[in-house]
């Protein structure tokens, strides 16, 4: 795991309170809240029981999605691959969440298991500064780029720079979309005349 996402993982756990989403096996999505219980190299682990339908959908479909609020107001989200873990990183979770021995006192953890999420891709954004901020993140796999890419067959009319919502474009050959600043929002591929803008997401 590079230094970027290390940190964007720490923060997940500094937060700890996540909302994580699943499918079932019928397709059709599941949302609840959680807590990152341990932020490694190796991704983030979370626990669950065997009884709850959010255990059966991380074993079948090994998908899951959260999404976090930091205390100032930026936002966290990531989509990722989860495997269930050995009973040893159970025991790690106890060690560095104290409060779960209330939950479930003594032998009673052991219907719980752990899942590591082990690989992924995720951003942070933040909307309280204009113009707004986001970096995307990943590990395990290849970062996901999202987002507008101004091509080749732009023909330099401005018509995006005038559109946009942040001002995030800046002349050139072609004009040059600022990715960090970019709401995502397409205002910029539907006033173009050239069909000069393609949507990377």
């Amino acid at each position: 795991m590079n230094e970027k996402a290390r940190k964007y993982v720490d923060m997940f756990r500094q937060v700890k309170i996540a909302s994580a989403a699943t499918v079932d096996e019928e397709g059709h999505p599941h949302s609840r809240i959680i807590n990152i219980m341990i932020a490694s190299d190796e991704g983030m682990y979370i626990v669950t029981s065997a009884g709850k339908p959010f255990y059966e959908q991380l074993v079948q479909s090994g998908e899951i999605a959260l999404s976090a609020m930091c205390p100032d107001c930026q936002s966290l989200k990531f989509e990722g691959r989860v495997k269930k873990v050995g009973k040893e990183w159970l025991e790690k979770v106890f060690v560095d969440n104290p409060g779960m021995n209330e939950v479930y006192p003594g032998e009673t953890r052991l219907i719980l298991d752990a899942f590591l999420i082990y690989e992924g891709s995720g951003e942070w954004f933040d909307l309280l500064n204009h113009p707004i901020n986001r970096e995307t993140f990943s590990y395990g796999t290849e970062e996901v780029r999202a987002g507008f890419q101004i091509m080749d067959n732009c023909i330099g009319c401005g018509s995006c720079i005038n559109d946009c919502p942040q001002g995030c474009i800046s002349e050139g050959i072609p004009f040059h979309i600022e990715a960090e600043h970019c709401l995502h929002c397409g205002a910029c591929r539907e006033v173009c005349p050239a069909d000069a803008v393609r949507k990377l997401h």
